[in-house]
């Protein structure tokens, strides 16, 4: 095998420089950024979409690279000796540029470990990419594609306590209020101690109400 330092520099320069491949800062959160076939044509995408192509266009070159499931930014690791950003046109980043992107994500709410570096498996990408998805399409009051997003999630992941709480929330928007009720008393079942017990019987309270019209 080539130098693989040789080959990165290649990779990336056919991507980014070549083809064009992007990060997409102007409309970040433009739900296409999630979909890979969107991100092919237009040649431009989130962490998580842009690593994704990173890899398997690698693997053409015979170049094995992971995709590391780090918090808000989605990087790609070469073994242990190179973490690579390709929504930053594949730059080499170090732990002080890991840090920051922590910091402009959370502030000083989260600090660096090696465990956020770990590899991402693709079932993870998924759900990752999905929950995306439900964000972007619940804030803009999309509720049946959200409520798409949260049943794949859950046919991956069925006893997820957030994916549940979140189907039945979604529930309630869509005033399917049986079933919303069904969703959020199994959330709290299963999620006694969450931080957002208080919200979930005030919004089963609601629901009952309207039930009882």
């Amino acid at each position: 095998m080539k130098n693989p330092t040789y080959l990165i520099s290649m990779l990336n320069e056919y991507l980014f420089e070549t083809l064009g491949f992007k990060g997409d800062i102007d409309d970040y959160y433009d739900p296409k950024n999630n979909f890979l076939n969107e991100v092919l044509d237009k040649k431009s995408g989130i962490p998580i979409t842009l690593s994704i192509i990173y890899v398997e266009v690698a693997k053409r070159i015979g170049l094995n690279l992971t995709i590391a499931g780090f918090p808000s930014h989605v990087v790609v690791k070469y073994n242990e000796e190179m973490v690579l950003d390709p929504f930053g046109g594949g730059r080499l980043l170090d732990v002080e540029d890991l840090n920051e992107i922590l910091y402009q994500n959370f502030e000083e709410e989260i600090e660096f470990s090696p465990e956020m570096l770990d590899e991402l498996p693709d079932d993870k990408a998924l759900i990752r990419i999905l929950r995306n998805l439900k964000s972007l399409y619940a804030q803009s009051y999309a509720y049946d594609k959200a409520m798409r997003c949260t049943n794949m999630i859950l046919a991956v992941e069925p006893d997820s306590p957030d994916e549940i709480r979140d189907k039945g929330i979604l529930e309630e928007r869509l005033l399917n209020y049986e079933k919303a009720l069904v969703y959020l008393n199994r959330y709290l079942e299963i999620a006694p101690e969450a931080p957002d017990v208080d919200y979930i019987l005030e919004m089963i309270r609601n629901v009952r109400d309207k039930i009882n019209q």
